[in-house]
């Protein structure tokens, strides 16, 4: 479906799309807006991006999966990028519970100590939350390695002080298990203990039952969310990348989707934009801005580039 231009005000047009999106140019001052076509009483009363992270700095020389880190500044500039593009920052089960125009939502993985050390600072100076999801059994723990994550650098974690801290601060304390394992490759009972384990221990240590859950190496089955719903758990997030319209309507609170963000190099933030704005509908709208015959030549010379 073709976008559709619209005169607006003196001096701007409005571009509707077919996501739930529309995009308004300035002429005068040579700037735009993009914000959501559906209102607190359309049928889509909100649009929640999720973004997936794990540590906050930069990777040593000897890390194996360095898109695990994301720097302070490639993080600020993700955040300077959704505030542009109207979003607000919430966590997980703010967004779910109470949702209300376009918000965007960090989530952390694993609970590594540099969330707290260098991720926190970042995100108070930008007046924004996270969830993160933590390894139980793994809290205050230093020096950590998974067997089953292929990367052999340790890894300090959150403690529980550390952990209630950022509950006071506004974050939200998820779970990721007791243990780091691919759940689809326990026996249903081995997955039970780990998720009851888990939001025992974070009830236990800071008084709030937890109702999400990320999903390990983003892997579960049919009888990994059966286990979910069966303890109260209500919001789940995988490691699969979400269409534009997943974000108004997810097909299942138990299979979130979310925008991986990592990266330390220039072009980084260049991949994190794209991801976001493809996400989002934005990159769509932009590009369907551009003149059928401009857009095929710069099409074909990708192409060339690329092959």
């Amino acid at each position: 479906m073709p976008c559709r231009l619209s005169k607006g005000h003196p001096g701007t047009f409005t571009v509707e799309h077919k996501y739930p999106f529309y995009l308004t140019l300035d002429q005068g001052k040579s700037s735009y807006f993009l914000g959501s076509s559906c209102g607190p009483h359309g049928t889509m009363d909100s649009i929640v991006l999720i973004l997936g992270l794990h540590r906050v700095g930069r990777p040593p020389a000897n890390a194996k999966i360095r898109g695990l880190f994301v720097t302070p500044e490639l993080l600020s500039f993700e955040i300077w990028l959704l505030k542009k593009l109207g979003y607000r920052f919430a966590t997980l089960k703010d967004a779910l519970l109470a949702p209300a125009g376009k918000i965007a939502v960090i989530t952390f993985d694993d609970g590594y100590e540099d969330n707290y050390t260098v991720g926190l600072p970042v995100l108070e100076r930008h007046g924004v939350p996270a969830t993160v999801f933590v390894v139980t059994g793994d809290v205050g723990e230093k020096a950590v390695v998974w067997d089953e994550a292929g990367e052999d650098l340790p890894a300090d974690m959150l403690t529980w002080e550390m952990l209630a801290e950022l509950q006071s601060r506004g974050w939200e304390i998820g779970s990721h298990g007791h243990h780091h394992v691919h759940f689809d490759r326990q026996r249903p009972d081995r997955q039970e203990s780990s998720i009851c384990q888990s939001v025992r221990a974070i009830e236990k240590a800071l008084g709030t039952v937890p109702i999400s859950f990320a999903y390990p190496y983003g892997a579960f089955s049919g009888a990994t969310k059966a286990l979910l719903r069966q303890v109260g758990l209500r919001f789940a997030v995988t490691t699969e990348r979400p269409a534009p319209t997943d974000l108004a309507e997810p097909d299942d609170l138990l299979e979130l989707k979310r925008v991986a963000i990592g990266g330390r190099r220039f072009y980084h933030f260049f991949r994190c934009a794209s991801r976001t704005l493809t996400a989002t509908g934005a990159g769509d709208v932009i590009r369907s801005l551009i003149p059928v015959g401009v857009r095929q030549p710069l099409a074909e010379e990708a192409s060339k580039r690329n092959s």
